[in-house]
């Protein structure tokens, strides 16, 4: 019989027919656990984690404003690798209102992050050659805890699901090499590099894993020459930054990698507490039997247990030393999370496995005892973004009556799994136990990631305010009034004070929920805790003109306790203590003080002063009007007031407030000046501007709470 000319071609479509309907549980899958995460998650409603959401929230909004997809915060290009959940958030952020966008992009969130079921799914099936195991894999891995992170305006959402992009392309090149399937896993790679910084180190485990796959390293650079290739760029141009000293632009806050040293004494307890939070956060056996039998496919040689067991060592090792140098010295499985659905494979492997594992469990058991044995278990009044597994520490505590019971508990709870799941094998059918296990993995992954919601529920967010309550009504007062396609410049100011944080929050909140607010001016460069990626403006102006040397938008959101100048313009309104102004298109200052705190406070050794300029189109002498709302310490303090027009000298009692008016005639060029002399000191609170400042203290008289300046005039000479 001769075979038929197209007979290859109808095959080829056979199979891709099969693969698709194969593909068909697995969206059916992802639509669930979409469905399922977008309910808790569009209850969110209010930001969480500083400054991490502002961040992105700007960078999409940015994306939206002047159709580039390049970083840009504050009208200037940003370094940034992770721009990639930007450009997806771009997508829902329209010209909406910020409450709107808030709860389009959790739902997007939602949609995006369980989206790992199709990689997570495809990266087991190739490993496990088992239909039914690749889509328990895949339906466990859009179960686990870290979905909690879907409610929050952080990478994570679209990292997870690359990440397994990533692994599953770099399996697919190490398993059958060509320039194709190396350009895909580069391709891959890169992804997860633009989704988050720290999954560049997948450009470690690709050279490796092919090295492992064929020792001959001539062999091995001939299959796989694009990664060579590859490889040695990125090697060139990672040592080229490091020494130009230009890794903190190129790797943001992972640049503390560069620094000291990458590996301590700390290590090894570190590295073991690490495996722990992740095993914790997977129901404990799934993680050890995951390593085990991904361990003992690695010994031969198999392209997936490569990938996977290299992927969790680089990260888990990663992740220590970042936490080691730059976190709380706990672990922070936030960071580790990417690698549940690798384990999770592993698990499913060893539960279909005729053989039982042996000598593979030794190393993955030992390590995970030992980080049992020393768990710090932290303990935090509500959802903590880095460790979502932490909110079980409080009941592992409770039953335990304390850290050494919670961590004894911890390592009798994994010999005694280990035992139930041996003792299962030896005497029940190996597919009833595979199905016993997965659901009950499924139930315990599911009770996790309910309970880290109900945290998140139930305590208040770290704003002081529930997470489930929209603030939209409250705080998006300048996009309802100049409409958010304006452009408004804030100048955060000392707004609450002798408090640091709470002023940060109040002009975080300010610019998170008005997409209007597009710059941020920075005199003096203080008041704000914001990271050092957004850029700060700087503002001076000229004492003598009045004039800014710089007017960057119309609308200016500033202070209405400001004490430092007021910037001249029609007030289009006053919400919160902060005054929107037409400034037009060239700013200048109404009036300006000298010899002030930048917080108001007053020191009697130097005399302060405040320069009211003639207003624009003044064509005679205007005697104005100034308020000063002064208040005194626990001392008795004094303040005068002399001007041109007269003098003043407020009756001020200890811990008493007076507002004073004092009147200055202003030429119709020019300025005048109200000069002040303060007497009497007390000791104060330290400088807000600077989280270090606010401990020290400081020894000064009256405080100057409000300066104003009175529209009205009268005539002087």
């Amino acid at each position: 019989m001769v075979p038929s000319r197209h007979g290859g071609s109808r095959d080829n479509d056979c199979g891709v027919r099969v693969g698709v309907l194969r593909l068909v549980p697995v969206v059916a899958i992802w639509a669930a656990a979409a469905t399922a995460l977008a309910i808790p998650a569009r209850r969110v409603v209010d930001w969480f984690l500083m400054t991490d959401e502002l961040l992105y929230e700007r960078l999409a909004f940015s994306i939206v404003r002047t159709g580039s997809p390049l970083p840009s915060l504050r009208g200037q290009h940003v370094p940034l690798t992770n721009f990639l959940y930007p450009l997806v958030l771009a997508t829902v952020a329209g010209n909406h209102l910020v409450p709107q966008f808030l709860t389009q992009a959790n739902t997007l969130n939602a949609v995006v992050m369980t989206s790992t079921a199709i990689p997570a799914y495809l990266f087991a099936r190739d490993v496990l050659r088992s239909q039914l195991g690749a889509y328990a894999v895949s339906a466990l891995s859009v179960l686990v805890p870290w979905l909690v992170l879907a409610s929050f305006l952080l990478t994570e959402s679209v990292a997870y699901p690359a990440f397994m992009w990533a692994a599953y392309l770099l399996q697919r090149a190490v398993a059958r090499p060509s320039i194709q399937a190396d350009v895909l896993a580069l391709a891959g790679i890169v992804l997860a590099t633009l989704a988050r910084t720290q999954l560049a180190v997948l450009f470690v485990v690709a050279p490796i894993a092919m090295l492992l796959r064929e020792p001959d390293p001539r062999t091995a650079v001939r299959q796989h020459r694009v990664i060579a290739v590859a490889t040695g760029v990125v090697l060139l141009a990672a040592i080229a930054i490091v020494a130009s000293g230009h890794a903190s632009s190129a790797l943001g806050s992972y640049a503390i990698l560069t620094k000291g040293s990458f590996l301590s004494t700390e290590t090894p307890r570190s590295f073991a507490q690490h495996a722990a939070a992740l095993a914790l956060g997977l129901g404990v056996l799934p993680a050890l039997l995951g390593a085990a039998w991904l361990g003992a496919r690695s010994v031969g040689r198999e392209a997936g247990a490569l990938v996977a067991s290299l992927a969790t060592i680089v990260v888990l090792i990663e992740a220590t030393s970042f936490d080691l140098n730059f976190g709380a010295q706990i672990p922070y499985d936030r960071y580790l999370f990417y690698l549940a659905p690798l384990l999770l494979t592993g698990f499913v492997g060893a539960l279909e496995d005729p053989r039982l594992p042996r000598w593979s469990l030794v190393v993955p058991a030992l390590i995970l005892l030992a980080g049992f044995a020393t768990a710090p278990l932290p303990t935090f009044e509500k959802l903590n973004v880095e460790t979502p597994v932490s909110t079980l520490d409080d009941y592992l505590r409770r039953s335990g009556h304390g850290l050494d019971g919670a961590r004894a508990e911890l390592v009798a709870c994994l010999a005694l799994l280990l035992v139930i799941f041996v003792l299962a094998r030896v005497f029940l059918g190996r597919r009833v136990i595979a199905v016993v296990f997965v659901v009950a993995t499924a139930a315990a992954l599911t009770g996790e990631t309910v309970y880290a919601f109900d945290r998140l529920f139930t305590v208040d967010g770290t704003s002081g305010r529930p997470i489930t309550v929209s603030q939209g009504g409250v705080f998006d007062w300048v996009d309802k009034t100049v409409g958010p396609n304006a452009s408004v410049t804030m100048i955060p100011y000392a707004q609450i004070s002798h408090d640091f944080w709470a002023t940060a929050a109040f002009w975080w909140d300010l610019e998170f929920w008005n997409r209007s607010v597009v710059r941020a001016a920075y005199p003096g460069n203080k008041y704000a805790e914001i990271q050092a990626t957004f850029p700060k403006l700087p503002l001076r102006f000229n004492p003598k003109t009045g004039f800014a040397n710089v007017s960057p938008t119309e609308y200016v959101a500033e202070s209405d306790l400001e004490t430092r100048f007021r910037v001249d313009g029609p007030t289009v309104t006053v919400q919160r203590n902060v005054r929107l102004i037409d400034a037009g298109s060239r700013w200048r200052a109404a009036w300006l003080s000298f010899g002030l705190d930048d917080d108001g406070y007053t020191d009697p050794k130097r005399v302060a002063s405040v320069r009211v300029f003639a207003a624009p189109g003044q064509t005679k002498p205007e005697l104005r009007f100034v308020t000063f709302q002064t208040q005194s310490g626990d001392a008795h303090e004094s303040v005068d007031f002399t001007s041109n027009a007269g003098s003043w000298k407020p009756a001020l009692a200890p811990n008493s407030e007076v507002d004073q008016v004092a009147s200055v005639c202003v030429p119709a060029r020019g300025y005048a000046t109200i000069r002040i002399r303060t007497h009497g000191t007390a000791p104060v609170y330290g400088d807000i501007g600077t989280m270090a400042g606010i401990t020290q203290g400081r020894v000064r008289s009256v405080l100057f709470e409000r300066i104003s300046l009175a529209d009205e005039v009268d005539s002087c000479s």
